[in-house]
């Protein structure tokens, strides 16, 4: 693989980390509960509203979007993305060794943690380290890891057991720890019930008072200094859409997140606050089991895929805010075939069920019971089976169970109705955590493939990202021959906030369009 060398650290544009932590809301219409923002003047304070609760803050599950929201703001990373482009962050520059099973990095020298402690070598071997050690969340994206050899406390080499042109790109969901103070807290459990509540990171927010929710506030002895920062920024959880309005109406939040289409229609013609819709590069679909129950059969699943009324879902649920999706992954990403969206042909379904002797047959579907979309989505194509003599179970799931129910292809629910988006602009991560047949606990369809494996360890080897793309875009034709999920539509979301606040930043409102999911407030 061809060296990298990148000394230049891209300066953030003023709140963008409002911005960052709002995309992971919007994205998945998440929020947290109401906080005291006694710690700075209302003026300084931004309110924001969403539904949804946190769980913990353990760097470790950033993976949940939950989580992350926070995280992204109490946190640095290694490597960052300036939209589609990776860019150096903690790290100031990196190469890979010739034969791509090490890279070396030169850290930063002037970043301190909030405990006024300075960043070193040995804190990114720690993280790294605790989460080989944790083996779950994250730690699916640094796969291939095998230790880290500190030089100074500014040069260390990665170690990796297989070349992998993934590694890098993951950095940029692995938040490094301070060491020492992990260390100090880890009792038995590697400081994971310290950290669900605690704050041992070098951003530019440290974690508020979490009395009654999540607050968090602006850290003075932040590395990258940048005027107009909000001073704290607070997350209320509010669930009801029409509740958000509101709040949003009165006063009581700044930002609205999550808004049902009915709810930002009444908003728009309010003048004391905007509407915006958001590309968020989130995609709903359905997963089927692949392996095990009468999904395994690739014609039933075709045949599936046949039923839903993708143009009466995507009007009459989702307002029109998106487009019918064409492929496996987000339309966002790059390195995506051109194919054909899948259209309702309820003739062809049952005769494609008739031939595979599945008439009469009953399935079952998961959904999250918490966004409305979702519970009608799920009752539509409840409704569509109907009309071809198969009866539909709806069985609701919590997030965090139907993760664990990943961990044995026997407990993947049979279908499971998501809305998904990328971890970080890059096709092979969705591709190789979600589809590879090792990818144990991240490979939602329990598929496996030989063809789609090769092809993935072919791209993982090489450097040419040409060559990439076409590798991945040869996985995606395959995964949709083999109907491995109905993919039915990328979304917008609906957002709004209020004229003349923090939240306004005089009337400007920059909305990025690239992907993951960005939702940026930032002047010109």
């Amino acid at each position: 693989m061809p060296k990298i060398n990148n000394s230049n650290v891209a300066r953030v544009s003023q709140r963008k980390i409002l911005g960052a932590i709002c995309a992971s809301a919007l994205s998945l219409g998440i929020g947290f509960q109401l906080t005291d923002a006694r710690a700075s003047s209302r003026e300084e304070t931004i309110i924001v509203g969403a539904g949804g609760a946190v769980n913990t803050l353990d760097p470790l599950r950033s993976d949940y979007a939950q989580t992350n929201i926070i995280l992204s703001a109490i946190y640095d990373t290694l490597i960052t993305f300036h939209g589609k482009e990776m860019a150096p962050k903690l790290a100031k520059e990196y190469a890979y060794a010739p034969d791509a099973t090490a890279i070396k990095f030169t850290l930063r020298d002037d970043v301190k943690f909030h405990d006024g402690r300075t960043l070193t070598a040995k804190d990114i071997a720690y993280t790294l380290d605790r989460l080989k050690r944790l083996g779950t969340g994250v730690a699916s994206l640094i796969d291939g890891y095998e230790s880290t050899t500190v030089t100074d406390n500014t040069h260390f080499t990665v170690n990796l057991s297989k070349p992998s042109a993934l590694f890098l790109p993951a950095l940029s969901k692995i938040y490094i720890l301070n060491s020492e103070l992990v260390e100090q807290n880890k009792a038995s459990d590697d400081g994971q019930a310290w950290l669900q509540s605690h704050d041992a990171g070098s951003g530019p927010y440290t974690l508020g008072d979490q009395s009654q929710g999540v607050a968090i506030n602006l850290f003075p002895g932040y590395w990258l200094p940048e005027q107009g920062r909000p001073q704290t920024i607070v997350f209320r959880r509010i669930d009801e859409s029409a509740t958000r309005r509101d709040e949003l109406l009165a006063g009581g939040i700044d930002v609205a997140l999550g808004l049902g289409d009915r709810d930002a229609l009444s908003l728009s013609t309010d003048p004391t606050v905007k509407v915006v819709p958001m590309k968020t590069g989130l995609q709903t679909e359905i997963v089927f089991n692949t392996s095990t129950g009468p999904t395994a059969d690739p014609k039933i699943r075709k045949a599936l895929r046949l039923v839903y009324d993708y143009a009466g879902g995507l009007r009459g649920i989702r307002g029109t805010n998106g487009a019918i999706a064409n492929g496996p992954l987000p339309a966002s990403l790059d390195c995506r075939p051109d194919l054909p969206p899948v259209k309702q042909d309820l003739e062809a379904a049952k005769a494609i069920l008739t031939e595979a002797g599945a008439t009469g047959m009953k399935f079952q579907m998961s959904f999250q019971p918490t966004f409305e979309a979702q519970k009608q989505e799920a009752t539509l194509f409840q409704s569509n089976l109907r009309e071809i003599g198969i009866d539909l179970d709806l069985a609701p799931i919590a997030f965090p169970n139907y993760l664990a129910s990943l961990k044995d292809k026997k407990t993947i629910p049979q279908m499971m109705l998501l809305e998904d988006f990328p971890q970080f602009p890059d096709a092979g991560i969705m591709l190789v955590k979600g589809y590879k047949s090792d990818a144990i606990g991240t490979n939602r369809a329990g598929y496996s493939n030989p063809d789609v494996d090769k092809l993935l360890d072919e791209a993982l080897a090489t450097s040419d990202s040409e060559k990439r793309c076409e590798l991945y875009a040869k996985v995606q034709t395959i995964l949709n021959d083999d109907a491995v999920m109905i993919d039915m539509y990328g979304v917008y979301k609906q957002a709004a906030y209020r004229l003349g606040t923090l939240a306004d930043l005089e009337g400007s409102l920059l909305v990025s369009q690239t992907a993951p999911a960005d939702f940026r407030l930032a002047k010109p």
